[in-house]
């Protein structure tokens, strides 16, 4: 029989309804999808919803991820009154032992709901190897043996409900018993999500016995939570390993079956605004008596304060859930009998990042029509609603109340006024400047009311850091708690930052300081790229993709590089909806993220975020014979313009794995080694690896093996700072926009690199650019280095040979410059690079890392006959 497609997913539901549908091809199937920062439904998919509640179930296909196959959910999401949609699931899924999955031979719709009742999709399939598991370790034989499953999955969405009834049927189709741990497993968005967990709130689940594996918006997105039916869940060491990847397993009790025998496992997904939704419907359907609590948050002149989170602790100092409150500012929560307190917290993030109001979230994978809408939303022309969360209010006393089963209960609470600070970053002609804010309390964090034990819990931070605030257009408002900060702002290496010292902010007021950066490093024809960054399309970006952009723009990188693990994401439209074309191009790349031979960069290279799985990025758990091989296949999937880039090589990388020895030249394990790179990491972040990393970089030289350095953040946060390492890379041209990516690969390969972190070094050679070779046995090197006078850049030093032939201390304020002319002289072939090194932090902006700078290679070419070493 041919399946049904079921009704048109494109429809509401109404009250009392509830529909599923196929997503239809094309422009009016994409109408019944929704967005969010993981959304990747796609025609062919399953929609299952009601008037409170949307999931997406993916069809028998593969699909993005390291959790590559159909029948699951993959989109979570309230039914909201726009269009945009929050979705932050990336999958929700049924495996064993994390070496097996399920794979889905079919999905169908048994009822679409258009008869009344609930609708029900059903997904048959069988258990199988979990092929980037397997490859992560590089096995020949599965971790776990076939179980021989037969898995049918129903999943139940009845009207008014906010909860997906799930029930596995595990049948044993093989001859003999069968012993296996099967696990519920969630791939969700660490950018949007933080864990909850019943009694122990936002500081997330811990090994033991778990009730319900539950996430929530970290700015008001929804809430979802996994729990079974009976029994609980178990949380075991080993599933804590996999949370590392951002995959979260939830371990069912332990099973035996015998030939034809069947188990059954009974789940709930519920959807809310709040943890109190989500609770309150597992506590109905595990048959727990409860009362209900209700009231309002206001403020002094009674106006309610929407989108604060009223946490309800019991007397051992258990979170049993939260709830949010209303556009008026009310709330309602069903709790179970006993003595509470209800701590309203309305403090906002701690990191905040300059969008439209009402933007949501840009997806590497989702459909064209739905990123469309948010790239709208993004460039202003068109505006939604923002979520409701509040901001800027101190936390007050809590309100206790005791509750009866059945009875009602009412708390109250009344918060201060939040404040405001208006901030301007200005550069010397008065124009707005990108940047990075800094707030502190001048006098040390408030005393709040909250104890230290419960802090974490129900999300009440204790830094004297108030915020970090990222702005690509320079100026933004941040609602602040009233009190006097330390406002501080910086861009780059290239100017300066400044601090206005005790500014005042007042309750219902708004605060405004203006804080000019003056230029120290003109343009001069070097851009600076940052060749390793990533954002939500990697498994542990912890940040948007447009927070990765305005990030990089805020920090001054010209050509950022993105380089997710395994995902091969295209952030150019949203670069220009944002408005940031105008001060950085994006360079596509991908991170290929092995565990055994390294990770390695591949840039430039074309994605393909709809025809291809994870936008084609190289499946490197297929696993490889050797590392050649695999960098035969990601050059053959790229092209061969693209260039590979070794990433921190001793921190574990190649370098390490294969024991490449520098004073021999050669790899102790050549089947880990490939001499197929062109570039490699000398700076990752920090100099923590470095004297190992130049003295391998050193040893390649000295051996004729030239490859060229690179410096790079590997930002995976915010406050990572783009640009933390970096590369200044001559290309002639003050514009970003107005080189190619060939331009980009030329001088990359020409070695016209300049490695640094704070401080800029500029050098040449009788007037040649590093990565030159230069004839004769003698010859003028002439360094100049600049730095705000926030960086003190230590000491100059210059190598030939991997000898130090001159070294000096710099004066610690070089913001004029500092010039400096070294003469060479050699009887043979040798090579020569200048290097600044400093010890002195950069501040807390740039983590704390000293300043560094080195040139790549210049080359003297003694009898002019070419290069060679000796």
């Amino acid at each position: 029989a041919t399946p049904t497609p079921g009704l048109d997913p494109s429809v509401p539901a109404g009250p009392g309804e509830v529909r599923a549908g196929i997503v239809a091809e094309g422009s009016a199937g994409e109408a019944a999808l929704f967005g969010g920062v993981n959304a990747e439904g796609r025609a062919g998919d399953i929609k299952l919803y009601n008037d409170r509640i949307q999931v997406i179930i993916q069809a028998a296909r593969p699909g993005n991820g390291y959790v590559d196959i159909g029948g699951h959910i993959i989109d979570v999401d309230l039914v909201r009154a726009d269009s945009l949609g929050r979705d932050t699931v990336e999958d929700i899924f049924l495996a064993f032992g994390q070496a097996r999955l399920v794979q889905a031979e079919t999905v169908e719709i048994l009822a679409d709901g258009s008869e009344g009742g609930a609708a029900v999709v059903c997904a048959r399939g069988r258990d199988v190897p979990w092929a980037f598991f397997q490859g992560l370790l590089e096995l020949d034989e599965p971790l776990v043996g076939e179980l021989n499953l037969s898995v049918v999955t129903t999943y139940t969405l009845s009207p008014d409900s906010d909860t997906v009834e799930i029930v596995s049927e595990l049948t044993n189709t093989g001859d003999e018993d069968i012993s296996f741990q099967a696990q519920d497993g969630v791939f969700a968005s660490g950018e949007d999500l933080l864990p909850w967990a019943p009694g122990l709130g936002l500081e997330g689940p811990d090994t033991g016995a778990l009730e319900a594996m539950a996430f929530t918006g970290r700015r008001g997105e929804a809430t979802f939570s996994i729990w079974p039916s009976e029994d609980s869940f178990e949380v075991s060491t080993f599933s804590q390993l996999a949370a590392d990847l951002g995959i979260f397993l939830a371990d069912h009790p332990a099973a035996e079956l015998a030939p034809g025998e069947t188990l059954t496992l009974r789940r709930g997904l519920s959807v809310a605004p709040d943890a109190a939704g989500t609770e309150a419907a597992r506590w109905a359907a595990q048959g727990l008596e409860t009362g209900t609590v209700s009231g309002a948050v206001t403020q002094p002149d009674g106006a309610g304060i929407p989108g604060v989170r009223v946490h309800f602790v019991d007397g051992d100092g258990a979170v049993a859930a939260f709830a949010t409150t209303g556009a008026d500012g009310s709330y309602s929560a069903a709790l179970p009998p006993g003595s509470w307190s209800a701590w309203a917290v309305g403090l906002g993030d701690d990191e905040v990042v300059d969008l439209p109001e009402g933007a949501g979230r840009y997806a590497p994978w989702a459909a064209e029509a739905v990123n469309a809408e948010q790239l709208a939303a993004l460039s202003g022309e068109a505006r939604y609603e923002a979520l409701p969360f509040a901001a800027g209010y101190r936390t007050p006393e809590p309100v206790d109340f005791a509750l009866d089963a059945g009875g009602a209960a009412v708390a109250d609470l009344e918060l201060q006024p939040a404040g405001a600070l208006q901030v301007r970053i200005e550069d010397d002609d008065g124009a707005a400047l990108p940047g990075v804010i800094e707030l502190r309390w001048s006098d040390g964090a408030p005393e709040r009311p909250v104890p230290d034990t419960l802090r974490g819990a129900i999300g009440v931070p204790s830094s004297s850091r108030a915020a970090w605030a990222w702005t690509a257009d320079g100026v933004m408002t941040l609602p602040v708690e009233p009190g006097v900060y330390d406002v501080s702002a910086g861009h780059s290496w290239r100017y300066e930052r400044q601090t206005a010292a005790r500014v005042q902010v007042d309750a219902g007021r708004t605060a405004a300081v203006t804080l000019r950066l003056g230029e120290v490093v003109p343009r001069d024809g070097w851009l600076a790229v940052d060749s390793h960054l990533h954002a939500s399309p990697s498994f542990d970006g912890a940040l948007p993709m447009e927070d990765r952009l305005i990030a990089c723009a805020a920090t001054g990188v010209d050509l950022p590089v993105s380089t997710d693990h395994d995902a091969l994401a295209d952030y150019r439209d949203l670069a220009g909806a944002l408005g940031l074309d105008g001060r950085l191009q994006v360079i596509p790349g991908v991170e290929v993220t092995t565990l055994l031979r390294g990770h390695f960069n591949l840039y430039p290279v074309e994605p393909e975020p709809t025809e291809q799985l994870n936008g084609g990025a190289e499946p490197w758990w297929e696993t490889p014979a050797s590392t050649q091989e695999l960098f035969e296949r990601m050059r053959e999937g790229a092209g061969p313009d693209a260039l590979i880039q070794v990433n921190h090589p001793r921190s574990p990388g190649m370098f390490a794995f294969a024991s490449y020895d520098p004073e021999s030249g050669q790899p102790g394990e050549d089947d880990l080694w490939s001499w197929d790179f062109q570039v490699f990491e000398l700076l990752n972040g920090g100099v923590d690896t470095l004297e190992s990393l130049r003295d391998d970089w050193f040893g390649m030289l000295n051996h004729g093996d030239l490859r060229v350095p690179v410096g790079v953040s590997d930002s995976h946060y915010r406050y990572i700072p783009c640009g933390m390492g970096r590369t200044d890379l001559y290309l002639d041209a003050d514009d970003p926009a107005a080189v190619s990516p060939s331009d980009i690969r030329e001088a990359l390969l020409a070695g016209r690199v300049v490695v640094a972190s704070g401080v800029t070094l500029r050098a040449e050679v009788d007037g040649a650019l590093p990565g030159a070779v230069i004839s004769g046995g003698a010859a003028i090197l002439t360094a100049r280095v600049v730095a705000p006078s926030w960086i003190v850049p230590g000491t100059l030093r210059v190598y030939m040979g991997g000898v130090v032939v001159h070294e000096e201390a710099l004066p610690d304020d070089i913001t004029g410059g500092y010039q400096v002319s070294v003469p060479l002289s050699s009887e043979r072939d040798t090579w020569v690079v200048a290097e600044v090194q400093g010890e002195v932090s950069q501040g807390d902006m740039w983590r704390g890392a000293p300043p560094y700078a080195a040139t790549n290679a210049f080359f003297l070419d003694v009898d002019g006959g070419g290069w060679a070493p000796e």
